[in-house]
């Protein structure tokens, strides 16, 4: 195994709850910290921080979820808006446990963003998505 400093071309960005990477593969990854409820506000922020240090116009973004982690229908909302679409090109969503599973399934049936979005039990799988959507 190798060195997870290896995989990311930037510093972490850190915040209170998440971390904000570049990966190598130019993949924008946010992992969230146990316990952690994601606002309408954070996910802006995090948005926000994305557009800031991505590279391409559209980017892939792998978010790795704990088991305990919530967020509101307004975050909901505004992840799968069609503004957050004109900045992410797909959505790899690494979840833990039975409750996260149930809403994220829900957050694609009902909010059915206008993006390629899968839910995933491991990053290193859902990277691999991920990479299909690279531009050639």
């Amino acid at each position: 195994m190798g060195n997870t400093e290896d995989v990311f071309t930037s510093e972490p960005h850190h915040f209170d709850g998440y971390t904000i990477l570049k990966r190598k593969d130019g993949i924008m990854q946010v992992q969230f910290q146990s316990g952690f409820n994601i606002s309408l506000e954070h996910a802006k922020h995090i948005i926000k921080t994305i557009e800031s240090i991505k590279e391409q116009e559209k980017c892939l973004f792998l978010v790795v979820f704990e088991e305990d982690n919530t967020f509101s229908r307004e975050t909901r909302d505004y992840i799968s808006s069609d503004a957050v679409s004109e900045i992410i090109k797909a959505d790899a969503f690494v979840i833990k446990g039975l409750a996260l599973e149930i809403l994220g399934k829900g957050y694609l049936k009902i909010n059915k963003p206008n993006r390629p979005t899968r839910l995933f039990k491991s990053a290193a799988i859902g990277a691999m998505w991920l990479l299909n959507y690279i531009e050639q």
